[in-house]
């Protein structure tokens, strides 16, 4: 019966599914299934130039935008919010990045195509995934499902781009009804870009994972599996003093999904998760080292930072008509820090790690479906989390001196609440919801501590309000004969809004301040395509937010500008040829020096448009082989939330962290 209400819930993405999924086509703009959730396929080839994290993969998903601090490990932004107002869910658990500067963003671990669906639910529209999911909820899942018989299923896909860009990702399955192994792994690496100007930017980039899971399925409905995967890499950037030369993570998994037969609890699902992140940043092994007035000597921090949880979710089915999901999850992370200011002769390594913050979290959440009639359901939900925050730091760096951290040793406690409910209707052609969200964010690591960041009367952030978001979300979703169009709006208000203004003057600490203000915003999502004939197809996306600080009467920073995308599409037989015309709007409603843990406001931009082309050909049953081109006419762009460039020895310097000029890329799919 779960599946039933499910299904009826998700009618829409049965009837207004965007291209057929026996052929491979490449994704230039992510099909919503439903007004509120996004679900597409991370193997697909997709422009721009196939994602080699998953930032890059999100960024063609309508409303979400990028804070680009050069080719890899950009931090995803979503209706202009980021940071943890992003949910981003991998394996059931949480990634957390060790860099206090967001160096690492949780996005910058995630291989997108060894995975199989990425989800995201807009908006604080669910309580089953965590909480402080203000923006959105990102799910990137692995399919489970039981093996028919003794067989082989898999994946490679094969990168090559300008730049000197080259990548090959692998997700191989093998076993029988009741065992199976799953295999996947990634390498990927790129020299540095060149922008429209021809300038080259600080960006090179290498990257590699591998993972395996072993599952046990005695039924369809009964699966237990055990994952466990690795990965490292090294980034260089342009926007900063320091470069990313070790992202090693480990990560582990235990999970269930088992049928019950009692008389009301029809499923459980548990899940137990481990990730570790050893990250080093440095300024000397991915750039010629240069004295300056903060770093003297080589540099090396290096961050780690382990994070652990539990979850347990059961399903009870009262009658046709009411669906219950209720659960606990459990959330531990503990961060520390060292670093060598004199790297040759004092290694960081050889330093002991100093612990600065441990995070805990108990929660508990339910979820109701009722369904009114097969037309008609409304879903509601309701979470409470307890937190704990310890701050371990006995010192803190004022503006030309360290000082004692006045909440050394000292621990705060929130309880928190977060509920939502949603009306939702559909028909066969058409589907409908408005739903009303309530959430309740606890402050981040890197908005109490990160970056030494001060409170406004206290050189400590730590004891900065909670944030609370109060939503209205509507949408609306309809397809006919040759066409289907697709909006979601939304409004909200935010109190204690969580601001990072490195403007703000104070005289007790550092200008970086994390402070608390009013705020609110409204914007939307749009996608329509319409079948012209049998062989062309035109589609479009657009996406806006307006938002204000209240408190300071001005512009809310770190907003993206209006965003539209324009697609042609021929296909006939086995081939497909398209372009993509991208716009983006002059953003001048800034506030400098203001914003998100992810990046502040730099200046007003321009508008650009760019074109870009792709085309697709079937080689057999299986093989597509893709190439496209990005930036076609060579423009020198940025975008708006791109961070500023620094100055980087044998590079010119850049005002802003611009685009990749002409890109030429090419990617084989071979599924067996």
């Amino acid at each position: 019966m779960r599946k039933t209400l499910l299904n009826i819930t998700l009618l829409s993405a049965l009837n207004c599914a965007a291209y057929d999924d026996s052929f491979e086509h490449i994704i230039v703009i992510a099909p919503m299934q439903s007004p509120l959730t996004v679900n597409t396929d991370p193997k697909l080839p997709r422009q721009p130039l196939p994602a080699q994290d998953g930032a890059d993969l999100l960024a063609s998903i309508s409303g979400f935008s990028m804070v680009k601090k050069g080719a890899a490990s950009s931090d995803p932004v979503f209706r202009g919010m980021a940071g943890s107002r992003l949910n981003i869910i991998t394996d059931g658990g949480l990634t957390l990045g060790g860099c206090g500067s967001r160096m690492d963003p949780p996005s910058a671990y995630i291989t997108p195509q060894t995975y199989d669906k990425v989800k995201v639910i807009k908006g604080p529209q669910t309580v089953i995934y965590g909480s402080g999911n203000s923006a959105a909820t990102i799910v990137f899942e692995r399919e489970t499902e039981r093996m028919v018989d003794d067989h082989i299923t898999g994946f490679v896909n094969t990168v090559a781009s300008s730049a000197n860009r080259r990548g090959l990702n692998t997700d191989i399955k093998l076993g029988t009804a009741d065992y199976f192994v799953r295999l996947a792994g990634s390498y990927n690496r790129a020299d540095d870009y060149i922008d429209g100007s021809g300038t080259p930017v600080h960006s090179h980039y290498k990257r590699w994972n591998n993972d395996i899971e072993l599952a046990y399925t005695p039924d369809d409905d009964k699966t237990i599996s055990l994952t466990f995967g690795r990965s490292d890499g090294e980034v260089a950037y342009a926007d900063r003093m320091m470069d990313g030369s070790l992202f090693d993570r480990t990560h582990a998994a235990i999970s269930t999904d088992w049928a019950l037969e009692l008389p009301y609890v029809n499923r459980i699902e548990a899940q137990w998760y481990y990730n570790y992140v050893d990250h080093i940043m440095d300024n000397y092994s991915l750039r010629s080292f240069t004295p300056n007035m903060m770093m003297k000597n080589p540099t090396a921090s290096n961050p780690d930072r382990r994070s652990s949880g539990a979850k347990v979710l059961l399903n009870a089915q009262f009658n046709s008509f009411n669906e219950l999901v209720f659960g606990v999850d459990l959330q531990q992370d503990k961060h520390r820090n060292r670093i060598s200011r004199d790297q040759f002769n004092n290694p960081v390594t050889n330093l002991n790690r100093v612990n600065d913050a441990v995070f805990n979290k108990v929660g508990v959440f339910a979820e109701h479906t009722y369904l009114f009639n097969n037309d008609q359901q409304i879903i509601s939900g309701l979470r409470l989390d307890s937190w704990r925050a310890r701050d371990d730091r006995q010192f803190i760096k004022a503006i030309k001196s360290t000082i004692p951290n006045p909440t050394a040793s000292i621990t705060r406690k929130d309880n928190l609440w977060s509920g939502f409910t949603r009306v939702v209707t559909q028909n066969n052609q058409s589907q409908y919801y408005i739903g009303l969200g309530y959430t309740e964010r606890f402050p981040d690591y890197w908005e109490l501590m990160g970056a030494n960041r001060a409170a406004t009367n206290n050189p400590s952030a730590f004891f900065v309000d909670s944030e609370n978001t109060k939503q209205l979300d509507l949408g609306m979703l309809y397809k006919a004969h040759k066409w289907q169009a697709n909006v979601s709006l939304f409004y909200n208000r935010i109190s204690d809004f969580i601001l990072i203004d490195n403007h703000f003057k104070q005289s007790s600490s550092s200008r970086n301040v994390t402070r608390n203000i009013e705020a609110q915003s409204i914007g939307f999502e749009a996608e329509a395509s319409y079948q012209i004939n049998e062989n062309w197809q035109a589609s479009s996306s657009a996406s806006y937010v307006r938002a204000n600080n209240l408190t300071d009467h001005t512009p809310l920073a770190q907003q993206p500008p209006l965003q539209i995308r324009l697609s042609f599409n021929y296909e006939q037989s086995n081939w497909h040829a398209g372009l993509l015309w991208t716009i983006a709007t002059a953003q001048h409603r800034v506030s400098l020096g203001q914003g998100s843990i992810a990046g502040q406001d730099v200046g007003p931009t321009s508008g650009f448009g760019t074109l870009s082309f792709n085309a697709r050909y079937s080689l057999s049953s299986g093989i597509d082989w893709s190439v496209g081109i990005d930036n076609l006419l060579d423009k020198t762009y940025a975008q708006h939330l791109s961070k500023s460039g620094a100055a980087v020895n044998g590079y010119e310097q850049i005002d802003k962290v611009n685009e990749p000029g002409m890109t030429l890329w090419s990617n084989i799919n071979w599924r067996f």
